[in-house]
This record gives structure tokens, C-alpha cells and sequence, in this order.
């Protein structure tokens, strides 16, 4: 190798990484989509009861709004949630078979229906672990009133402001990977199991025609007979 060809080669490389780096620090992780997947951690659950829940949720979103999807039962109902980031308020949508049902939050109101978890608190740590290829920071739910403890997983990798305004976690400034959520009588943990940034689909929904506006209460009844 001649002396000109030996600065070249260098030159090129550092250009090369220069490049790669340049690419991957200006990717745009403001808009995207999580799977995860659903573990019930209730001991009584029988068997009829299990083949009804979903095992899997799907959350979609960017910076304005977030759509969470999560389908039971061969897709025989749905139970969707929409966060609006600026607003501040949540809706949910409940299909049952062909019955479409829409609860309207109010400003700061926690996501429907599940238990909002008012003696939470957060305990940071230093560990980090790898889930869905994003790392995620550890922290410690603890209850004063005696309900276990658990752990929770978030990231700081997604550009989202206030992601958990309206559920339980809104001490945590980062995108949930794993957590814990109480339905009704069902203890549900979450945990990504892949994640994809910017995702093709949009963060929306498509409200039916023949959808009926329900209470908080009126949604709580629907669903907690579904459940029976």
C-alpha cells in the first residue's frame, strides 16, 4: 500500500463511522409501537376464564397521542384506549360482539378500569436491564397499606412528555416495558416483548357509527359482566 493510499483508508473509515453515528443519534424514536406480552398472576383463574383473556397488548403511538389495543377471544371484543398527551384526557372503547360502548375521561382521569393504585410509590435504583432492545431502567413499586412489592422496567430512549398522565404511573418519567396493572379482579403484568420506532400505523382509532356513549359506572358494569 502506497503512502497516499494509507492516508485514504482511514480517512474513509472514520467518514464511514462518522456517518453511521450520525444516523442513528438522529433517528427519531418520538413515534412507534410496543408489544407486549400479558401474564396473569391471580392464582384462582380457572380454565374457562383463561381462554377469554387476551394475552397480548399493543401499544401505538407519537408525540401528540397514544393507542393502546388489546383484542380477546379470537377478536370477539376489544378493549381500546386512546391518550391524548396535550389534552390530557383518555376514551375508551369496548366492543362486545357487535355492541360498540365509548367512556369519554376527563382531564387527568386515569385510564378506565383498572385500579388507580393511590398509595403507589416509586423507588428508584441504579440498575438497567435490556428489554425489546431498549434499556430500560429498574425501579420498586411499594404500597404502605402492605400489597407487595414489584418491579417496574421504563426507558428514557422514547421522546415522549408526560407518557403516563393518565395511569398509575405517573411518577415515572419514561415509556413503561414492564409493569403491573389491576383490572376489575384480574392482576395483569405487562412486559414488551418487541418494539418497533415509527411505525407505519398510525395512533388512532375509527369511532363506529352505531357506538353508544356510556358513564364511568355504565363501563364498569359491561365489563365486569363480560367477566363474570
Amino acid at each position: 500500500m502506497n503512502g497516499s493510499a494509507g492516508l485514504l483508508f482511514p480517512l474513509f473509515l472514520v467518514i464511514l463511522l462518522t456517518t453511521c453515528r450520525n444516523v442513528d443519534e438522529t433517528y427519531d424514536i418520538r413515534s412507534g409501537s410496543i408489544e407486549y406480552r400479558i401474564r396473569y398472576l391471580n392464582e384462582n383463574l380457572d380454565d374457562r376464564e383463561a381462554v377469554l383473556l387476551p394475552e397480548n397488548m399493543e401499544l401505538v403511538f407519537n408525540k401528540d397521542l397514544a393507542v393502546n389495543y388489546i383484542d380477546g377471544f379470537l377478536g370477539l371484543y376489544k378493549f381500546n384506549t386512546i391518550t391524548n398527551f396535550e389534552s390530557k384526557k383518555c376514551s375508551t372503547l369496548l366492543k362486545v360482539f357487535d355492541k360498540h360502548y365509548l367512556y369519554n375521561g376527563k382531564r387527568g382521569e386515569f385510564m378506565y378500569c383498572f385500579e388507580d393504585m393511590e398509595d403507589l410509590e416509586i423507588l428508584e435504583t441504579d440498575e438497567t436491564r435490556v428489554i425489546a432492545g431498549l434499556t430500560c431502567r429498574r425501579a420498586i413499586a411499594t404500597f404502605p397499606s402492605g400489597r407487595g412489592d414489584f418491579d417496574v422496567y421504563y426507558t428514557t430512549d422514547i421522546d415522549l412528555r408526560h407518557p403516563n398522565i393518565n395511569n398509575p404511573y405517573k411518577k415515572i418519567d419514561g415509556v413503561l416495558m414492564q409493569f403491573e396493572l389491576q383490572l376489575l379482579h384480574l392482576r395483569m403484568e405487562f412486559t414488551a416483548v418487541r418494539f418497533q420506532p415509527g411505525a407505519g400505523r398510525g395512533p388512532k382509532l375509527t369511532i363506529p357509527e352505531n357506538i353508544t356513549e356510556v358513564t364511568r359506572d355504565q363501563m364498569l358494569q359491561i365489563l365486569d359482566k363480560l367477566m363474570e
